[in-house]
C-alpha cells in the first residue's frame, strides 16, 4: 500500500515535456487573407483550417479572420487578423 502511494507521488512530480511549438502570426486587420494567399503562392503552403468571426455581418467587405492554420514544410503556423474590435474574442 505504501509503495503504491510512493509510485503515484513520484509519477505526479515528473516534469512536462513539450515537443512542438505552433507560431501565431497576427496581421493588420483584413490583411490575413492576403497573407495566407502570399504564403501559398510564395512558399507552397497548405491551408489546413480556417475560422472566420461568426458575428461579422455578411455586408462587410471582408470578414475578420480569427485564424487560418497553414503548413509550411514541417511547421504549422496560425495566421489571424489583429483588430481593435471589442466583439472579437
Amino acid at each position: 500500500m505504501a509503495t503504491e502511494a510512493t509510485n503515484r507521488a513520484a509519477s505526479a512530480a515528473q516534469p512536462v515535456t513539450f515537443t512542438g511549438l505552433k507560431q501565431h502570426l497576427f496581421v493588420e486587420a483584413s490583411k490575413a487573407n492576403d497573407a495566407v494567399a502570399f504564403y501559398k503562392a510564395a512558399f507552397g503552403a497548405e491551408e489546413l483550417n480556417r475560422v472566420n468571426h461568426p458575428k461579422r455581418k455578411s455586408d462587410e467587405e471582408l470578414p475578420l479572420l480569427l485564424s487560418a492554420e497553414i503548413k509550411l514544410g514541417s511547421s504549422t503556423i496560425l495566421v489571424s487578423d489583429l483588430a481593435d474590435d471589442s466583439t472579437a474574442p
